[in-house]
């Protein structure tokens, strides 16, 4: 749910430069997605980690104008004290604020909610700001990657659980509220390695709700023959298994096996729910946001998890 890049002076330069010798860093290794006709996008063809962003690029009608390049700062080893965030770009498009409500302010500075993306030329969006349309409010939630080659729903869960180690199953306030799934945001090293982004946002889901679009049964992510199309694993550690897109790179599952007598459960990347079917990207009506991130010892930034577990404890406590 969250991208932040800051901009480069020049491109990606190989670990052998020099101050006085630049030698172009050798991006072979990365798969290049091109996500709009001005952006193209480069993720590790084995992990998925987004790592460089490529604009401005040379068009037909201006051939003149040079790329500019951003990197994710997830890949980077040091951010503190070098990367600041001054405002949040494209707040419009969530419908309900999005990541922008858990992260206000930053280092003790409130953070500019812009409802698109150019200073200047767009309004400012207030904290707790709700779009207030567009709620299509469905049977199952639709989740995608930006290609859409990776697809699937998630079901409701009709009944609370019995056991309480299925913490993952969120009753209502009120007995006609629906059920929901915790969400929250993990800081670990694996995750922001794998991803190219220093928070990454999951929601548990059981096995059985996590559905094919097409044929509405649960999909199979065990069976080589039997799972979705699109998908590409990486085992980033003994047993723990992450899939994302192979065609745009997008975070979709992590997963492990199960223990004896555990229920089947799997993460889903919450930024691939649609947001307009959910009433935001927040979608909190379908999803219960746990008031901590998880693996604040591990994260790159103690201003950046700071910032955050502050965000995230202010607006759960008024949700």
């Amino acid at each position: 749910m969250s991208v932040i890049d800051p901009n480069m002076d020049g491109e990606p330069l190989s670990p052998e430069s020099t101050e006085d010798n630049f030698i172009p860093g050798d991006l072979s290794k990365l798969t290049a997605y091109r996500s709009s006709s001005m952006l193209t996008r480069f993720f590790c063809t084995t992990c998925s980690a987004h790592m460089f962003f490529r604009s401005n690029v040379q068009t037909e009608t201006d051939n003149n104008t040079p790329a500019s390049w951003t990197v994710m700062w997830g890949v980077l080893e040091k951010t503190d004290g070098i990367i600041t965030i001054e405002s949040h770009i494209f707040v419009g498009d969530t419908l309900d604020g999005g990541i922008a409500d858990h992260i206000p302010s930053f280092a003790g500075k409130p953070i500019r909610r812009l409802k698109g993306w150019k200073e200047g030329n767009t309004e400012e969006l207030a904290l707790g700001w709700k779009a207030g349309e567009g709620y299509k409010n469905p049977e199952t939630l639709p989740a995608y990657c930006h290609c859409k080659n990776v697809s699937f729903n998630i079901a409701r869960a009709t009944k609370p659980s019995d056991n309480p180690a299925e913490y993952w199953l969120v009753p209502g306030k009120e007995p006609t509220d629906p059920i929901r799934f915790i969400t929250a945001h993990c800081l670990c090293n694996d995750c922001r390695l794998c991803s190219g982004s220093q928070i990454q946002t999951w929601t548990i889901v059981p096995n059985e709700l996590v559905l094919d679009p097409v044929t509405q049964a649960p999909i199979n992510l065990v069976e080589p023959s039997k799972r979705p199309k699109g998908l590409k694993q990486y085992v980033s550690s003994d047993g723990k298994h992450r899939e994302s897109c192979g065609t745009c790179g997008a975070t979709v599952f992590w997963w492990r096996g199960m223990k004896e007598g555990e229920s089947g459960h799997m993460d889903v990347a919450t930024a691939l729910i649609d947001q307009a079917a959910a009433g935001g990207a927040r979608a909190e009506s379908w999803i219960s946001w746990y008031n901590k991130v998880i693996f604040k010892d591990s994260a790159l930034s103690a201003d950046v998890s700071n910032a955050l577990e502050e965000g995230v404890k202010a607006a759960t406590a008024t949700a």
